[in-house]
């Protein structure tokens, strides 16, 4: 599923309602429409593509990023408790703060990607026949962005 927009690629996007048969025909197969927040761009998205639809997905925002939640920290509606006596799994989306249950596995596990910026290091440079050493504050490239480490 493309949950970017296409128009200028935020991911705050949602899922926008059917506008005519056509459109509620596509969404019960599995074509849906999403909307930009930000741009108000307006275009359809597969769950069949990727194969995105072996995995459980949040049912507000379609993000696959899930993670768990407890019944300790959580009181669930009557039909999700259901669900978990019949073995679904809780998901949450951290996105936007959906908690519900689904059969499926997930895709990925959200993790926060924050990302630290390493502080400048001092190199000793020697500059030629004077041999005098001068200290040179030297960047590093933080892990991910080129240096082609990742982050833990």
């Amino acid at each position: 599923m493309q949950l970017a927009c296409p128009n200028c690629g935020t991911r705050d996007v949602r899922v926008s309602h059917p506008q005519g048969l056509v459109q509620y025909i596509k969404h019960v197969v599995g074509i849906s429409s999403l909307r930009c927040r930000r741009c108000r761009y307006r275009w359809e998205t597969s769950v069949w593509s990727n194969r995105s639809w072996r995995y459980a997905k949040c049912p507000r925002c379609y993000r696959q990023e899930l993670s768990k939640w407890t019944t300790r920290h959580y009181n669930p509606p009557r039909w999700t408790r259901l669900l978990l006596c019949l073995g679904a799994r809780p998901r949450r989306c951290e996105a936007c703060r959906c908690n519900f249950a689904s059969f499926k596995p997930r895709k990925g596990s959200f993790a926060w990607r924050h990302q630290v910026r390493a502080e400048p290091v001092p190199v000793i440079a020697d500059h030629g026949e004077s041999g005098q050493h001068v200290a040179v504050m030297a960047e590093q490239t933080p892990p991910g962005e080129g240096s082609g480490e990742q982050m833990p």
